[in-house]
């Protein structure tokens, strides 16, 4: 299946077993083709609930997506921070988060995945990165994704720092011309599709020709 649209997903209700229910009534809702992006640790947060919770939930998030469709987001995956892309019944691509962001202590909550792990991965064509949080503010991490038409960034991102988000954000698709889907659900609420040519919208088709057609016009390519 194809990726033919970009969004992403909030949860407005507190506490685990209700955010777990409210994100499987929102799955059900992606359509075949729709790419969405859920924040970073979505239905826990920062609390540890345990594999046999984590692993319910996947199974059933992957028995409620639609046939075609795409949910991104990341969990407690034993003792890492893990982002899931599910297509389907079908789990497409894993990464560990690799940078924790001390001030919060997610040292002590969470081992670092491996910085050689973030690579661009493949869906019929459409190379796709992800950047997990504290990721988007190393500018080396976005020299490794170069060439890609997608990059996510699932976030549980501080309030106090919206702009950063949203500045690095900008700039991330700017620089690699490329589609940012962005989304952060806990203290800082925002969400966001950042296009190749600068636009910021909340959803959008996913156009390949548009980063060329963005180059054409800066020059950059005849």
């Amino acid at each position: 299946m194809m990726i033919s649209d970009l969004g992403f997903l909030h949860l407005n209700s507190a506490g685990a077993i209700n955010r777990a229910s409210e994100l499987l009534n929102l799955v059900k809702d992606i359509k075949p083709g729709e790419l969405a992006l859920a924040s970073e640790l979505c239905v826990s947060g920062y609390e540890n609930l345990g594999d046999e919770f984590e692993n319910e939930l996947i199974a059933n998030l992957k028995n409620v997506l639609p046939t075609g469709a795409f949910l991104g987001f990341t969990h407690f995956s034993g003792s890492f921070n893990e982002f899931v892309l599910l297509n389907g019944d079908k789990e497409i691509h894993k990464q560990k988060k690799t940078i924790l962001f001390t001030p919060n202590l997610e040292q002590d909550k969470f081992k670092a995945g491996k910085v050689e792990d973030i690579n661009l991965f493949e869906i019929c064509g459409v190379k796709i990165g992800v950047l997990i949080c504290f990721e988007l503010r190393f500018t080396e991490l976005w020299e490794k994704l170069k060439g890609a038409d997608i990059i996510l960034v699932p976030s549980l991102w501080g309030k106090g720092r919206k702009r950063h988000f949203e500045v690095l954000c900008e700039a991330l698709a700017l620089q690699n011309r490329c589609y940012v889907i962005a989304c952060s659900d806990k203290d800082l609420k925002f969400g966001a599709v950042f296009k190749p040519n600068g636009d910021i919208v909340k959803s959008s088709k996913f156009e390949p020709n548009l980063a060329s057609e963005f180059k054409k016009s800066l020059g950059i390519i005849e």
